[in-house]
């Protein structure tokens, strides 16, 4: 059985005005926020000092096009610099871990477990009910109401090693109600007990429980931020390997693509980013990878070939350190024949398409929405524009 191509589409978001949001510390508003859609990838001399180097080596070939073939996008700054400057310093003073090996993970996982639980909450407008998939922990996640035929199989982040069971909750609700979808919330295995291939694995069995209850893999989007992200690229490289049929998108935030560590942004942006501590990210690559596994495109997609993978869209933002991760993964994916596109997020910081303080986040779900609409030709209804997740403090 060979791999199934997906088909070609191209992507023409419409234009919205752009609003400026209200400072405050709450969820932005629906309401602060317009899709006035990329413009293309700004000049070096336009970029901040830090990310010059990596936007200007991959700016689109077609600056005016909104196709593939322009495969990245620039994507203007919505929140104001006081806001990102309360949000990113709450965010360095809530996630200082200290993991320098193993014996580091569950005093960690420990804390971050507190986080979790005091600042997110499954909103009221959602539900949240626990599925067996054949050995895989999973939870289904959809907005009440929720009656279209998509699934979004969505693989969490947290270095391979951690898992935040209440903000993923929260952020696949509105995934479900932007999309008008159901979510998968795999809560695959985690290292430093269970190493690479185990989550790998994890992914591919949840893949295969949908297409055993007659989910078709048309109306399958698979999803995922940070490892999350390397775990959705690897799955498509998996199925091309056993040869099921690819979902109808993939869709992959802040994703990790290289686990040999070798992005320059890795160093160059150390300093910005206020999620992901580089001088860190070898420790959990340890955990989760031996360096014989480097090389494989099931665990670094940059290694891969994607003429025969679904429709990709990846998000970065121009102060994470993975930024390089992603620019290079769009360049590779396009070289050897896949359909991808790449926005890159002015000032935002690792998967802030989670961070719903930042109007960038409502923002970034519609364009997943969007994308996810050109994909299949099915658009969600009018109204489920993927409200703000509930916090509490």
């Amino acid at each position: 059985m060979t791999a199934v191509p997906a088909p070609q589409l191209t992507i023409v978001p419409a234009p919205v005005p752009n609003r400026t949001p209200t400072m405050s510390l709450a969820p932005a508003p629906a309401s602060a926020i317009g899709i006035d859609d990329a413009a293309p990838a700004p000049a070096a001399a336009a970029c901040s000092a830090t990310a010059r180097g990596s936007i200007a080596a991959y700016r689109p070939s077609e600056p005016g096009s909104l196709g593939l073939a322009s495969y990245l996008r620039w994507i203007p700054r919505r929140s104001s610099r006081l806001r990102l400057g309360v949000v990113f310093g709450l965010l360095r003073r809530l996630l200082r871990l200290h993991v320098a090996g193993a014996a580091d993970v569950l005093p960690a996982r420990a804390k971050l477990l507190r986080i979790d639980q005091r600042f997110f909450r499954l909103p009221g407008w959602a539900r949240r009910t626990p599925v067996p998939l054949q050995g895989v922990v999973a939870d289904w996640v959809e907005a009440v109401g929720c009656g279209g035929e998509r699934v979004v199989l969505y693989l969490h982040g947290g270095a391979f090693a951690f898992h935040f069971p209440a903000g993923y909750g929260a952020f696949a609700a509105r995934l479900s109600r932007a999309l008008d979808a159901r979510v998968l919330l795999v809560d695959y295995r985690l290292a430093p007990e269970h190493r690479f291939p185990a989550p790998q694995d994890d992914g591919l069995a949840a893949y295969r429980a949908l297409l055993a209850m007659g989910v078709p893999a048309s109306r399958i989007v698979v999803a995922g931020d940070s490892a999350g992200g390397n775990l959705t690229l690897t799955l498509l490289q998996r199925l091309m390997r056993e040869g099921l049929p690819q979902p109808a998108c993939a869709v992959a935030l802040s994703p990790v693509t290289d686990v040999s560590l070798t992005g320059e942004t890795l160093h160059t942006l150390a300093a910005a980013d206020p999620m992901l501590p580089a001088p860190a990210l070898p420790v959990f690559r340890d955990l989760a990878f031996a360096p014989s596994d480097w090389a494989d495109p099931t665990a670094s997609p940059l290694r891969g070939d994607w003429a025969q993978a679904a429709p990709m869209l990846l998000m970065a933002g121009t102060r994470e350190v993975l930024l390089d991760d992603a620019c290079r993964f769009a360049q590779r994916a396009h070289e050897t024949g896949g359909q991808v596109r790449c926005e890159l997020w002015q000032d935002m910081p690792h998967i802030f398409p989670l961070l719903s303080q930042l109007a960038e986040s409502e923002l970034a779900i519609r364009h997943i929405a969007q994308f996810v609409d050109a994909v299949t030709g099915a658009p969600a209804p009018a109204g489920h524009g993927g409200e703000p997740a509930e916090h509490t403090t």
